[in-house]
């Protein structure tokens, strides 16, 4: 509802200001897939690699592993 604001010459209804929505965001659900250890992925990478630690190393770091499991991992030693 508008509100009415005073001047000398009577009232002048004045616009209120509404709230836009926020958009709504669908969320897309992921399959339910079993969850990995750390461990389990640097077991299947010396798999993959043959057993060549700085293969392993490359596998495990890359961008494209850290874009599947959503977080960058770092072995530090």
């Amino acid at each position: 509802m508008a509100k009415t604001a005073t001047r000398k010459r009577g009232s002048v209804q004045r616009q209120g200001r509404r709230v836009m929505p926020a958009p709504r965001r669908t969320t897309h659900r992921k399959a339910a897939t079993p969850a990995l250890t750390v461990g389990e992925l640097i077991a299947a990478a010396y798999d993959t690699a043959g057993g060549e630690p700085l293969e392993v190393l490359k596998l495990v770091t890359s961008s494209q592993m850290s874009r599947v499991l959503g977080r960058r991992i770092v072995l530090v030693g």
